[in-house]
């Protein structure tokens, strides 16, 4: 089990992804590009528009995201001050749809790999980031009207509850069926070592079969990493640098084959260190 460091969530930008559920549309922030349902990107719009045309208009993005989650109230309270209803996706929605087709897909591909004419070396293995690939955060979203903020945050992963993330829709139903495959599996996440319990305790929760000395958190000083700190200006690991160079230690140092990749930001599959990757929908926001 990775005991680590607390270290900051990097900071989020909001997503603008969808304007019109309705119309199918798919549409992003500057800077940013999202992937449709045909694995290509939506090209970004200007990063300096010169028009509010160019803009799309924040309120009506809102509304176009839940109405894609299909928001629903529940009974279960927050975690912060137990006094707001949780909303939460709803599991006949177009989102929950969505991720049960990528499950389904990558359960038939993992199904073909596992065979004995498996053609990779090392050890097969799948890797899956958590926040929006295996634990749905929607909840979060909206308690917070989108504004990421590390204290509340960290009392909604802390609960470690189901109730508060639940399993991403189909996720927990493949990671089960790549373990009865033969597969060992992985959970690569940024979130902080003050997190783990509660992060181990939500998977669990929700369905997942977690081995903890397979759960890696961000810790900077891990020496797969040290290269990521030897620039002229000593930046830190970028999103991309410390899950890829993760992954290449799973390979390399520890001798896996991670035949699938999961996460449902860019940065999450960036780099190589992978056979395959998914993408998994989240119009929320974007980690760069």
């Amino acid at each position: 089990m990775k005991h680590l460091p607390s270290i900051r969530r990097p900071a989020r930008t909001a997503t603008i992804a969808l304007a019109s559920v309705a119309a199918g549309m798919a549409i992003t922030v500057p800077g940013l590009a999202l992937a449709t349902n045909s694995g290509q990107s939506v090209p970004a719009p200007p990063a300096n528009p010169t028009s509010a045309s160019q803009i799309q208009n924040v309120d009506q993005v809102k509304t176009a995201i839940k109405g894609y989650y299909g928001d629903t109230t529940t009974t279960t309270m927050d975690p912060v001050n137990g006094t707001t209803a949780l909303h939460q996706f709803n599991p006949d929605g177009a989102y929950a749809h969505e991720t049960e087709g990528i499950a389904a897909s990558a359960d038939t591909f993992l199904t073909h790999e596992a065979k004995p004419t498996q053609k990779h070396t090392g050890k097969p293995a799948i890797l899956f980031d958590i926040d929006d690939t295996t634990l749905n955060t929607y909840s979060y979203e909206i308690y917070s009207n989108f504004v990421y903020n590390p204290t509340s945050n960290a009392a909604f992963v802390n609960a470690g509850s189901a109730a508060v993330f639940p399993a991403v829709p189909g996720m927990a139903d493949l990671e089960n069926d790549a373990i009865a495959q033969g597969y060992s599996v992985f959970f690569l996440t940024g979130r902080p070592a003050t997190q783990l319990d509660g992060t181990l305790a939500n998977l669990a929760d929700a369905g997942y079969n977690v081995d903890p000395n397979n759960v890696f958190l961000k810790d900077l000083s891990a020496p797969w990493l040290q290269s990521c700190q030897t620039d002229s200006n000593n930046l830190p690991c970028t999103t991309t640098e410390y899950k890829s160079l993760t992954r290449k230690h799973i390979e390399q140092d520890l001798g896996y084959d991670i035949v699938a990749n999961f996460g449902d930001q860019f940065s999450d599959l960036n780099g190589g260190f992978a056979d395959k990757t998914y993408k998994i929908p989240n119009p929320m926001y974007f980690l760069p």
